[in-house]
């Protein structure tokens, strides 16, 4: 009787050990590590990988849409286990993927529309959100608003991706609301993932000659958009109580900003390493354990991941960014 209990004993532990250790390569293709969003889903996924005790493969897109498909290809010709994406966006993932299909990968989403037979996407709602940056800053405009008149804003977007044209289609509703008389949208710019650090500062220089006083809100559909907007602001000799800014995503720098009094005022914080997670999770259960995606994922193939409205309230110390979502 001891020595069955003993071979049951090592072949549990032995179990418990190539679970723990299973031989997995990730190739994983993000769109731009100059992107804070991007640095911390890796920093995340890499958390989890190594916990795992995974290889994984980078490559960085650096904000060249045009690469992700054939930086995914490339990963198809190594043989790696599995492919994640991170901040794309279908059209421009739908050769990768159908590559992928064709050789038995499974392509797993972070922030990217899920096409073909892609396993699941972990997200934030970027419909929730465009709501809910609109609804911060009429409250905001209204509190603090000086005089009878309407408040103006205005927005700058980036187009070029899905999930900034729906954050911008939503804070657009809010404010053409027959509910919101009151607020204005006096003008709309966008920049590109190539041009928004520039791009941004500008339109706002070139805002704040244009209509002056009159202006009480730029909103970026990004934190590095709002940076460049604040800066700007401030390089104009301004401050929050004249012209501020408001934005989504959640970083050191946002957070830094925040702490220095900059017109850089609220964000919505995204939990990036919330979007890794869902990944690995899915990885481990369909790659690793062999289950059927289709019991792993929603119907939807997507997982939204809570969010967190940050201000001067709540802002976390220098270092602490994770700290909002405890």
């Amino acid at each position: 009787m001891k020595r069955i209990s003993i071979i049951i004993l090592i072949v549990l532990t032995i179990g418990i050990i190539s679970t723990a250790g299973f031989s997995l390569t990730v190739g994983y293709v993000t769109m731009n590590m100059g992107g804070d969003s991007n640095v911390l889903c890796y920093q995340g996924f890499m958390e989890y990988a190594n916990e795992k005790g995974w290889t994984v493969n980078v490559a960085d897109c650096q904000g060249d849409t045009t690469k992700m498909s054939e930086y995914m290809i490339n990963f198809i010709s190594q043989k790696v286990d599995a492919i994640c994406c991170v901040c794309g966006e279908k059209t421009i993932i739908d050769m990768g993927t159908a590559a992928a299909e064709k050789a038995n990968i499974p392509v797993f989403l972070a922030d990217t529309e899920n096409i073909r037979s892609t396993v699941i996407n972990g997200t934030t709602n970027c419909w929730a959100m465009g709501a809910f940056l609109g609804s911060q800053m009429i409250d905001r405009l209204r509190a603090t608003r000086k005089g009878d008149g309407p408040s103006y804003v205005a927005i700058i977007g980036m187009n070029d991706l899905y999930v900034h044209r729906q954050r911008q289609q939503m804070v657009e509703a809010m404010i053409a609301s027959p509910e919101n008389p009151d607020i204005e949208l006096l003008a709309t710019e966008n920049v590109t993932t190539t041009t928004w650090g520039n791009g941004s500062y500008d339109i706002t220089k070139a805002w704040i000659a244009k209509y002056g006083d009159q202006l009480d809100a730029i909103i970026g559909t990004w934190d590095g958009i709002s940076w460049s907007i604040a800066r700007a602001i401030a390089d104009s000799g301004l401050t929050a109580d004249n012209i501020f800014t408001m934005s989504i995503d959640g970083s050191e720098q946002t957070y830094d900003m925040m702490r220095k009094g900059m017109p850089f005022v609220g964000v919505i914080a995204q939990n990036f390493a919330g979007w890794a997670k869902v990944m690995g999770d899915a990885i481990q259960a369909v790659v690793v354990e062999g289950k059927d995606p289709k019991v792993v994922a929603p119907p939807s193939r997507t997982v939204y991941v809570p969010y967190v409205w940050v201000d001067s309230t709540n802002v976390p110390a220098e270092g602490k960014s994770r700290d909002v979502f405890k």
